[in-house]
Order: C-alpha cells, then structure tokens, then sequence
C-alpha cells in the first residue's frame, strides 16, 4: 500500500482462495471504500496515485482491474472483468449443481467451479477518468483518459478520452474540452 493511502470503514476484501500472492496494489494518497472480490485463485486489482474509490463500489477480478492516477470512482459501481457465467446453459445448469452440492459439503460456495467456461478480459480505468454512481463497468473495456461515465450507464465498450458516456449501453454524448 502507498504511502499516505487510507481505508475507509466500508472497506472489504472477499477473497475466496488464499494463493500466498499479492492481490492487490494501492498507489499513494488513494482513499477506499470499496469491496475487492476474487473469486477463485486468480485476479488482481492496481490502483494509482490520489484515487477515490467510494463505499458500495466492488471491484470483482479473476484477470485485472487496472485504475489509474486522480481517478474517482462514485458509490454503487461494479467493476467486473469476467462473465462469471458461462452463455451455455448447460454450463450453468452444471454450475449451479456444484453449486447446491458444495453448499451441502459445507465447502465454498465457488470450490467446484469450472471456471474455463467462463470468459475473462482486463479492465483499464485511465488516469483522471471519472465513474458515476451506480454504473456497470463490463469486462474487456477501457475508460479513457479524463473521460466520464454518467451514474447507471452500463460500459461493454470502451470510452474515448475526454469523452462523456451514458445510457445502456454507453454511448458517447458529449466531448470534454480538457485544454482550458
């Protein structure tokens, strides 16, 4: 963790699988509220310099969630760099049982988990980007630099720099003009 960097009391890590490596990396003079969540052995979540991530925000990683320097992101946001679900539906019915049998194991509920179903792409939140409450941020995607995603827009592609985006789906609806 950097220097000067501070948790917030909302602050949670869930980490279902203990591999002995690091998970996280934190710049300095960051604040965080967030939840980390990782799901299985993999995954891993860097933060930059001066960012704010609120309360009620969860960044869930079994690849990486990249977050640059002065970036702030707003409660209520789900980062997700993975589908958590396979598009087959056998796969998640095959899911769910493992599911149901290691609940009655007393095992975690992800220990069985076939995650080579499961599709998996990076996250980069550029430097001075800006995220929105309650917006959904999808695997595979990069918010630009200085750009801002507007409170509950849905992001699955990526956002130009100095560009604003909302809706569901994001679209970009406005430039930002960052030379002043």
């Amino acid at each position: 963790m950097g220097k000067d960097s501070l948790f917030m009391d909302s602050a949670r890590l869930d980490c279902r699988f203990d591999t002995g490596k690091q998970r996280i990396s934190i710049g300095h003079d960051s604040i965080l509220g967030c939840t980390f969540v990782f799901e299985s052995e993999q995954g891993f979540v860097s933060i930059g310099d001066r960012s704010f991530v609120n309360g009620g925000t969860s960044l869930i990683s079994r690849s990486k969630i990249e977050i640059g320097d002065d970036v702030t992101i707003a409660w209520g946001v789900c980062v997700y760099d993975h589908d958590s679900h396979s598009l087959d539906w056998r796969a998640r019915v095959e899911d769910l049982r493992c599911l149901r049998e290691d609940l009655r194991a007393g095992r975690d509920s992800l220990a069985s988990k076939d995650w080579s179903v499961i599709c998996t792409k990076p996250i980069r939140i550029c430097d001075k980007a800006w995220v929105g409450m309650n917006a959904i941020i999808l695997k595979g995607v990069t918010i630009g630099e200085g750009a801002v995603v507007a409170a509950g827009a849905v992001v699955t592609k990526d956002v130009p720099p100095w560009t604003v985006a909302a809706g569901n789906p994001a679209l970009v609806v406005k430039c930002i003009d960052h030379e002043q």
